[in-house]
Parts: C-alpha cells; structure tokens; sequence
C-alpha cells in the first residue's frame, strides 16, 4: 500500500527524532554541497548524454544514492533560497531573479546559520543570487566567509573582482577554477573540525565562455558553438569537483563528509534532457527536474531511490542525518528524508508544488505532481498527465481522470493562495549600518526615467545608456539603519569628448550638483564570447568622487538627474557607491 503524506502538514516542530548517530560529543559529519547553474539533467553522460564527457559525475553518481525524480525551481533565485531555508520560495522574500525581487528576507534562518550554531565552520564560493546589501550578504546569513558575486549572473569569467566577505579580491584564470581553489584553501583549513562548504558555480550559465582547450574538444565533434560552450563548461565544471572530492580523500576525511550535487533548475537552452518536456523557465518536468546525488561513504548505500524529493527536503535532511535538533520560529516546508535515505522507512507518495518566478505573480504558470500524474496550469489551459506512462508529456488525460484533475487543481490552487497573499518583496534596500563602512548602489536596483535604458534585456549587470535629455533620472528606495553624511562616488564611462554633463544628486535632506570632467574610456573587455551574448557586454569603469549627501534614519530616496547634458551621448553609468564621511 502507497502512504500517502498530506500536503499541507507543512509545519516541522522540531527534529527531536533525527537519527543521534552524531551524538552529542561526536562531530557531525562534514558537508559539501556543489550546486550548478543551468545545467539540465540530461547534461550528463551517465543519464544518456552521449555528446558529453563527464567522468567524475559519473563515477560519483555510482558512489551516491540517486533521487530519481529531484524538483527545483524554474529559475535561479528561488531554488537556491529554498534550498538555504527549507522554505517556499515566496515565503522568503524572493519572487524573482533581478532587480530587488531576488533578494531573501535577512531573518530567514539558513542552514548555515544552524550548522555554525552547531560548531561548524561554514564557507560559501561561487554565486549568491540571494541578495547583496549588509543584512542579505552571506556574513550574515550564516557563512564565515563568502568569495564569489550576488547578482543573478557574471558578464565576464576570466580575472574579475569578487566579493571577499566585506571587501573584494580580483581573481586569475576562470571563474570555476578559481572559486574551486577558494573552496579547497576552505576545506584544508577546517579539515580538523565540521565544516559546511557550498560551492555554487555559475555554469554552464550563459554568458558562453569556457577555457578554449574545452570549446575544441566539442567543435571537433561536429557540435555547433552553443553546444560546444555548454558541454565545455559541464566538463571544465566536472573537472573542479574531482578536486574536490581528491582533496577529500587527501585528507583522508571523505567517510566524514556528505557530499550533494545538484542543479538549480532545467537546461538553459534546448538541448537533450531525455525526452522531457520543458526547459529553464517552465514548470514542466524538463524545467524543474535535475540530478541529485547524495554521497556519505559507509553510511548511505549507494543506489538510487524513487522518492519524490524537493529543494525544501536538502535542510531539514541534512539536519536530520546530522542528528542536529532545530525548532524553527517559522514554517518549514520541507520533508526530512533520513530515513528514507537510510532504508529505514519505505519512499512514501507526496505533492510537489512548482511555480514560476516573475515580479507579476499573478501571471505565473504553475504545477503540481505526485508519483504518478503532473497537472499544469498556465494562463491558457489546465492538463493532466500520467507521468508514468507518459513522461514526455505527450497526452493531456483530463477528460479520462477528471477526479484527478479537480483534486490537483484544488490542492494547487490552495497552495498558491497561501503564498501569494503572505508574500511581502524585500525590494527595498537596508544599508547605512554603523558597521557597514560602505555601500554600493548598481544602477539593476534601481527606477529608471526618461529615455535612460539598460545596456541588455537582462538588469543584471547591465549599466545605463541614454543619458541624453534633461530631466531623465533614475532613483533606489532606501531604508537606512543609521543617518549622516555620506562620501558619494559614481561608476562610469565617458569619453573626452562626451566630458561636461552636470547632474544632480538628490536625497530627502537636499542635493548638489555635479559635473563629468574627468574622461575615462568604458572600453570593452577582450572578446571571449564563443556564442551571441543577450547579455551586457563587460566593460573597464572608473570610480569618480562626486560629493557628500546627508541621509536621515529610515525611509529615504536617493535621485541621479541629468541637469544639463552636452550634446550626444553624455556617458554610461554603472553605479554609485556611499561611504561614511564620518
């Protein structure tokens, strides 16, 4: 017989039943979890991808237990905070993935926040995606040192500035090597105790850029440029986790560490994915489908299992194999599959609930599942489909199993009641506290006027183009912890013979202006793209001193106007950074 759990039994009280194999005066066991970026489930050669080399996956997978039907977000952003808190993505703040809606209500609990409770050294290397303002960094969420990017994604990957806790490092080579390295220095350095390492990489995330050696390799298969760039990257990135797991094994700890590999959500370009529906972005199995392997030697028998299992599970398990207690403050929504993972109870039936991340959240496509069907619901129609029969999802079976049908979409409808009307954006930007020596503003986060535009379709690191008119602005929503007198700088580009453009820069207290008189050529990084980027070009900036501005406790705006532009185009603007004059 199926057991069956109720879908609405959300709230953990506690994990006063984990299994105690830790003990109180035993070290929990080490935890690395490797997440990648846009790669699809069928972007290994293990699940019958014969065009791609992955070597190291596919040995690892045979060493892991196996999630056969593992669930993610369709988009970025939200998997990953589902992942951190064990909470529905809404619930934490994030409703998209650019321009503020990405960003995690600063008192979610993590699970670093928990582990470092519990004695654990926690690193985080690689792409955040969860916000970057004081209260959102990574410090305080949990992590005692953070080297990587906030943003949704990188528009260059070779020798860029990072993020290194509360100041910034330039790194050398490829962004995967190079946040690999920072996770083994982490590694090493804490091997004599429990640490947490989470290493999220930003590929094979477009924009398409992979060390040449690998790009080769694919286009001398016969592989079209996109598909050469994508495979690259897979390999360049399986390569890095073989580091990984050797320096593990180097410092004969790889018994005492779980070891997680998944992927943010499905394929970001249409490519193989064994014959599932949907890509990145959707809710059908495709989109929100990905590996998931779970390696602990000695303890968790390789294998697969056919447990329905959701990004919400990974916090609430992990707790529960260390055998760490936690009574969360607020709702958690996933499941603790321990011992489902140690074959101490059988894989039992559940729902899985999937929505769509857009800043309009009444025009997102959703859907649900359990062993046996999927129901989608887009703004056009609802289908039904037996996933077991069907798992491309060829056959909408509403008429047959309307029984079905009308239970799912009550139970979906519900769920996404739930979240939409307790939903509250974190758009606004905390910053201006007493520890916090400086803050910066990019021009993603905030209102643009006039005839000003973003540099690509995508905010995340864009800059802005269009300076021409006078009057055109753009403005950030502030809520500041501590007033005064801040030190303002504007990142930008402007060549000599653009140089002369006044403007205003405006807050509650008053304003001043300023004026472009020192050029700087915005040139554009070395070429490097193998494939068409949608995304902004890279480009050199310079930081220029532009005044001091006063900012009251609480609820501010801050305005960049073009006062009085020179003829054509003024120059480009990046963003403004404030430090504390005091």
């Amino acid at each position: 017989m199926t057991i069956f759990r109720n879908p609405f039994n959300l709230f953990i009280t506690g994990i006063a039943a984990a299994l105690s194999s830790c003990g109180a005066d035993i070290p929990g066991p080490n935890i690395v979890i490797i997440l990648a970026d846009d790669m699809g489930w069928g972007d290994l050669a293990i699940n019958g991808n014969t065009n791609v080399s992955t070597p190291v996956l596919d040995k690892f997978v045979k060493q892991s237990l196996s999630f056969d039907r593992f669930y993610v977000c369709p988009l970025s952003a939200p998997t990953r905070s589902e992942m951190l808190t064990g909470r529905y993505f809404l619930r934490t703040g994030v409703s998209s993935v650019t321009q503020g809606f990405e960003n995690m209500r600063s008192e979610e609990v993590t699970i670093a926040e928990v582990l470092k409770e519990n004695g654990y050294a926690t690193g985080c290397f690689g792409k955040w995606h969860n916000g970057g303002y004081y209260r959102q960094h990574p410090l305080r969420q949990g992590f005692d040192e953070y080297i990587g990017f906030c943003m949704g994604h990188l528009g260059y990957y070779y020798d860029m500035e990072f993020i290194h806790n509360d100041t910034t490092v330039r790194s050398a080579g490829y962004t995967t090597d190079f946040f690999t390295d920072k996770a083994l220095s982490f590694i090493e350095n804490n091997s004599d105790k429990p640490f947490f390492c989470y290493v999220p990489y930003n590929v094979p995330h477009s924009p398409f850029q992979v060390p040449e050696e690998y790009f080769l390799k694919y286009r001398s298969m016969g592989l079209d440029s996109l598909l050469s760039s994508v495979y690259g990257m897979v390999e360049n990135m399986d390569h890095n986790i073989g580091r990984i797991l050797d320096k593990l094994s180097e410092l004969n700890i790889d018994d005492n560490t779980i070891v997680i590999f998944f992927s943010d959500n499905g394929p970001n370009t249409v490519r193989y994915n064994g014959n599932m529906k949907g890509r990145k972005g959707s809710v059908d199995e495709g989109g929100i489908r990905t590996p998931f392997y779970l390696r602990w030697p000695g303890v968790i028998n390789a294998g697969s299992t056919s447990q329905l299992a959701h990004d919400i599970d990974i916090m609430p398990t992990l707790l529960g194999l260390c055998g760490i207690k936690y009574s969360p403050e607020n709702t958690i929504d996933g499941i603790d599959l321990s011992d489902v993972i140690r074959n101490r109870t059988s894989p039992f039936d559940r729902y899985i609930f999937s929505r769509q991340a857009f800043q309009d959240l009444n025009n997102c496509n959703a859907s649900v599942r359990n062993n046996r069907f999927r129901l989608v619901r887009t703004k056009n129609d609802t289908l039904l489909y037996d996933m077991i029969s069907d798992p491309s999802q060829s056959k909408d079976i509403s008429d047959e199993e309307s029984t079905v049908l009308n239970e799912m979409s009550l139970l979906l409808g519900k769920w996404e009641n739930e979240l939409v009307k307790g939903y509250k954006p974190v758009t606004t930007i905390e910053a201006g506290f007493p520890s916090e020596k400086s803050f910066v503003l990019p021009v993603q986060d905030a209102i643009l006027t006039g005839n000003i535009k973003y540099s690509s379709i995508h905010p995340n690191q864009s800059h802005t183009e269009g300076w021409k008119m006078s009057g055109d602005s753009l403005y950030w929503n502030l809520n500041v912890n501590t007033g005064g007198n801040f030190l303002v700088e504007l990142q930008y580009g402007c060549p000599e013979d653009n140089i002369g453009s006044e403007f205003i820069l405006k807050s509650n207290s008053g304003y001043y202006s300023f004026v472009i008189n020192i050029p700087f050529e915005s040139v554009i990084l070395p070429e490097r793209d193998y494939v068409v980027r949608n995304e902004s070009v890279e480009r050199k900036w310079k930081w220029m001193p532009a005044g001091n501005i006063e900012l009251k406790t609480g609820s501010e705006q801050i305005v960049l106007k073009l006062a009085n532009p020179i003829a054509g185009e003024g120059c480009l603007i990046k963003a403004i950074r404030l430090s504390d004059f005091h």
